[in-house]
């Protein structure tokens, strides 16, 4: 029987709407990871601030997927193992954009492209109010970074987004970058606020490939996922089998193998206890190939 990589978003998701873990999620999952289930998330968060909300899940033996696919990391001390990078040209482009309307976006990077060390830089003038409420919220962030427009865009940059409270305001500019054809983007409402998040990523960058990518390297034929917004959309068109929380989007929903319990109900954990009942896998924790 083919080995199966159990993959899950976490906010939506895994995660009550508190931002936390429920005890009986933590427990289920130290429990089937323990006795061999290939377990791992793929999140929009850096793999900093995942940590701090999966800390109660223990060793993960497997590498976990961060900024929606944009890198894969090592769990145990976040050492980037793939990434993807915009170009010069792409981060030009971009600029541009955001620069024509009128949006200050936060622009992720690092100093190279093979390091752990991170700057999400931001414009420290008339910042919208969804920035000034994601700064204040992550004071003492060592990689936030004040700087000037000349320097926004400097390093490897990844990721760029704007958070901002009227969707409309990012209208236009998503609609430009997506017509372009070199990126990914995502404008959906924050789960916790009620902000817009405006993300762009380099067109390699998504759920998908990189669970492809971490079931290759550990030598898995099916993939199971977990999700609840347009960002776990691309992992549930590739793997054998998807399921979207009750609390998740009705268009998530209609492409999902079926609808499990909320993220307030366990659904995920309940499902996984479902499906490793009827699994007979003997899990190898090295990985399929020999260099990550």
């Amino acid at each position: 029987m083919a080995k199966t990589l159990y993959i899950s978003d976490l906010d939506g998701t895994l995660l009550l709407p508190e931002a936390c873990l429920s005890p009986f999620t933590a427990e289920t999952i130290r429990r089937l990871v323990g006795e061999g289930m290939l377990f791992s998330y793929a999140t929009a968060r850096s793999f900093n601030t995942a940590g701090k909300v999966t800390s109660a899940l223990g060793k993960i033996h497997l590498p976990v997927i961060v900024y929606n696919g944009e890198a894969i990391a090592d769990a145990a001390d976040g050492t980037i193992l793939d990434a993807v990078y915009f170009t010069p040209e792409e981060t030009s482009f971009l600029r541009t954009v955001f620069g024509r309307a009128g949006l200050r976006p936060m622009v992720y990077s690092r100093a190279a492209a093979d390091t752990a060390s991170e700057r999400v830089a931001y414009l420290p003038e008339n910042p919208s109010r969804g920035l000034q409420d994601y700064l204040a919220s992550r004071k003492g962030d060592r990689r936030l970074c004040a700087v000037t427009p000349e320097t926004l865009y400097g390093g490897h940059a990844f990721y760029v987004t704007a958070i901002e409270d009227d969707a409309k305001r990012c209208e236009a500019p998503y609609r430009e970058v997506l017509q372009d054809g070199r990126f990914n983007a995502l404008l959906q409402k924050d789960v916790y606020s009620d902000t817009y998040y405006f993300e762009v990523m380099p067109k390699a960058a998504s759920k998908a490939n990189a669970v492809q990518r971490l079931a290759s390297l550990y030598g898995c034929g099916r993939i199971v996922c977990f999700g609840d917004g347009d960002n776990d959309r691309s992992m549930f068109r590739i793997a054998d089998e998807s399921y979207a929380v009750a609390n998740a989007a009705e268009s998530l929903k209609a492409e999902a193998t079926a609808v499990i319990g909320s993220n307030r109900e366990d659904g995920v954990a309940k499902r996984l206890l479902e499906l490793a009942k009827r699994s007979n896998e003997h899990i190898n924790f090295a990985p399929h190939v020999s260099d990550v």
